[in-house]
């Protein structure tokens, strides 16, 4: 472990040919959802073995990926990128949780606002391409990460001091009970604005921010919470507000105007028995699977993440190309 990385207790063209020309001609954020058909052109199925749902069962996927059906341990439901965390559904603290120092592996394109803002490994090397991409075309280093990983204590005390400040209403509208804040899964940073003449401003996202808002979903991140989602989310619009779902899943969620709260019903429709999600996303294909409880068809090789959607069940996501 890295001394900044802590635990946390005329002539015929087959179409197939046409097909893959156009894809390479696409530029490499470009998202393609599949989502008609079955087999290579639209969705793919999963063919399960014979003889029911049990641990070491075989299966494969329409797309000719092997899998075997994995027991896994009780807490894998609420661990992963994917995990939907609000007032309703809380986060489940576990045991250990890895985290690292912002300012210990960031790059020069940003600030941060102290050794002691914290994240998710995986969310801080998207972070940094993220925000050095928006240097390299044109950006000004003045975006400042704020927050990161917030334990249960601290969030106690920020709702605590926003109702002191402001009233229980507006606490409630724009800060997270304890337990329902995302900040507790260290996948989450919050920006401000931070300038050469050490004067500071609130984050927007517009003006040459637009760019990250618009784009953030290339590095796996969405700005999670927008005013017409407040429904759904319970809490306001929060353009400073950025949550890693990792990739491709900021694309689709991006593509079809999916909160994660949405996103998370919408992954159930494509249980591994039936209808598969693919996904064509920056020159790579994905398949993507949800499988109810804690028993899922893992694939037996190749690259692929699990994470569970902290509700009822896993989601896999492959790579296939």
């Amino acid at each position: 472990m890295k001394h900044w990385e802590r635990r946390r207790r005329g002539v015929f063209i087959p179409p197939v040919l046409i097909l893959l020309l156009a894809l390479a001609a696409l530029p490499a954020g470009y998202l393609l959802i599949r989502s008609a058909g079955s087999g290579p052109a639209g969705m793919v199925s999963a063919t399960p073995a014979p003889g029911g749902d049990r641990p070491g069962e075989h299966a494969l996927t329409a797309s000719g990926i092997p899998c075997t059906l994995t027991q896994l341990e009780e807490g894998a439901v609420h661990t992963g990128d994917l995990l939907l965390v609000n007032n309703q559904i809380l986060y489940h603290f576990p045991e250990e949780q890895l985290l690292t120092s912002i300012y210990e592996g960031k790059t020069g394109s940003y600030y941060v606002r102290d050794k002691e803002v914290y994240i998710a490994p995986p969310a801080l090397e998207a972070l940094n391409r993220m925000l050095d991409d928006f240097r390299a075309q044109g950006g000004s280093k003045t975006v400042n990460v704020v927050a990161g990983y917030r334990t249960e204590a601290f969030q106690q005390h920020l709702f605590d001091q926003s109702v002191a400040r402001n009233g229980r209403e507006h606490a409630e509208e724009f800060v997270a009970q304890p337990g329902g804040s995302e900040h507790h899964t260290g996948l989450v940073v919050d920006f401000s604005l931070f300038y050469e003449d050490g004067t500071s401003a609130e984050y927007q996202g517009t003006g040459e921010y637009a760019w990250i808002n618009g784009n953030c979903q290339n590095y796996g991140w969405v700005v999670r919470y927008k005013k017409a989602k407040e429904p759904l989310t319970g809490i306001g619009d929060e353009p400073w507000h950025f949550r890693y779902v990792g990739v491709p899943h900021a694309a689709v969620m991006t593509e079809k105007g999916l909160c994660l709260e949405e996103y998370t019903d919408y992954l159930k429709e494509f249980p591994f028995d039936g209808q598969h999600l693919a996904v064509d996303w920056g020159g790579e294909r994905f398949e993507i699977w949800y499988c109810a409880g804690t028993a899922a068809y893992l694939p037996d090789s190749g690259d692929y993440t699990v994470s569970g959607n902290n509700v009822d069940g896993i989601v896999v996501t492959c790579k296939i190309g």
